[in-house]
C-alpha cells in the first residue's frame, strides 16, 4: 500500500498530482496524472495536454494516495523510478 513514509519506494504513474509550488511560476497549480517519469522530469496529463515538468523546479508536489494525499519536494524525487528503492 503506498502512503506518505514508502511513497518513493513505489510507482508514481497512474497517481494524481498537483504542482503547489515552484520556481516556473506558470506550473504552480498545474494539477493531473502522472503518466511518464524519468530520472529528471514527470509528465503531468491534465485535460488533453501533457504537461513535462522537471523535478528539480518543482519545490513542492502534492500527490494523492488511498489514505489521503502527501506532500513531496521534487528534488527528493530526482532520480530514476528504479533507483529511489536503494536510496531509502
Amino acid at each position: 500500500m503506498i502512503t506518505a513514509v514508502n511513497i518513493l519506494a513505489h510507482e508514481l504513474i497512474g497517481l494524481d498530482a498537483k504542482i503547489i509550488e515552484s520556481t516556473n511560476t506558470a506550473l504552480a497549480g498545474l494539477a493531473g496524472t502522472i503518466v511518464f517519469e524519468t530520472k529528471n522530469t514527470l509528465a503531468i496529463r491534465s485535460g488533453s495536454a501533457t504537461k513535462i515538468i522537471p523535478k528539480a523546479a518543482a519545490k513542492k508536489i502534492k500527490i494523492a494516495t488511498q489514505n489521503g494525499a502527501c506532500f513531496i519536494s521534487g528534488s527528493s524525487m530526482i532520480a530514476r523510478p528504479e533507483d529511489r528503492i536503494s536510496r531509502l
